[in-house]
């Protein structure tokens, strides 16, 4: 009689269990070094510039300044991009849903933005006067771009906008809104966020900025697109590279 042979058992792998939901405490780590990698050297560097007005001025004057911004602006949205996959969420979840018609909201919120900081810098102004008999003067910060009209310059300009709404607003307000904070305090931090490394541009143009950016918070809070904030934030950068060049 022939021997035999036993087929080996074949033990089959278990099946792999769905990942559990992203604990909050993950995600509130998560969005620290997110925002941490993001904003950290911005910071340091405004108020660096806040002490030392002659250098801010000179801020971006070179080519090599540009790319230092860039790169770490590109770097910056990589992290956000990682860590929004790792939790397996998508860019629509803070807000990127783009359509048509946001070129058209974006120009809105340019006028109704623009009107705000305008309103908010002469009751500023108003007051300041009453009290000191003069206006305060806005510090210059004429050549930020002072690198001119060139290929990074350009790139510069569109990915700034990209980086800073989709961060300090989509990404940051998203968050802590799902975290269970109050959209109030999800407006605050996000404007309080960008405004710690506008500072360099002195008191004045620090409360039109804060008016300016209050609407766009408020404006993602409530329709939940960015990209008209994007839109609104491209049309001042770039306003402000050609006003140097021309």
């Amino acid at each position: 009689m022939p021997e035999t042979t036993l087929t080996p058992d074949v033990k089959v792998p278990p099946p792999v269990p769905e990942s559990p939901g992203v604990s909050r405490q993950r995600r509130l780590i998560a969005m620290a070094v997110v925002l941490f990698v993001s904003f950290t050297h911005f910071v340091v560097a405004g108020l660096y510039y806040l002490f030392h007005a002659e250098s801010a001025a000179q801020r971006y004057h070179s080519q090599m300044g540009v790319f230092g911004a860039f790169a770490a602006e590109l770097i910056s949205l990589f992290v956000l991009w990682f860590v929004l996959s790792e939790h397996k969420r998508s860019w629509a979840e803070i807000g990127w849903t783009p359509q048509w018609m946001d070129l058209a909201r974006g120009v809105v919120l340019i006028l109704v933005s623009g009107g705000a900081a305008r309103f908010v810098t002469m009751l500023f102004q108003g007051f300041f006067y009453n009290y000191t008999g003069h206006y305060l003067q806005p510090r210059s910060v004429h050549g930020v771009i002072g690198a001119g009209i060139s290929v990074l310059t350009v790139l510069f300009v569109v990915v700034n906008p990209f980086f800073e709404e989709l961060i300090v607003r989509g990404y940051t307000i998203s968050e802590i809104t799902a975290l269970g904070g109050s959209p109030n305090l999800a407006i605050f931090v996000s404007v309080l966020i960008q405004m710690s490394y506008h500072v360099y541009q002195g008191p004045l143009r620090c409360i039109a900025l804060t008016a300016v950016f209050l609407v766009f918070s408020i404006y993602f809070s409530r329709t939940g697109r960015i990209a008209p904030v994007i839109v609104a934030h491209f049309w001042s950068d770039a306003r402000a590279l050609i006003s140097v060049a021309f």
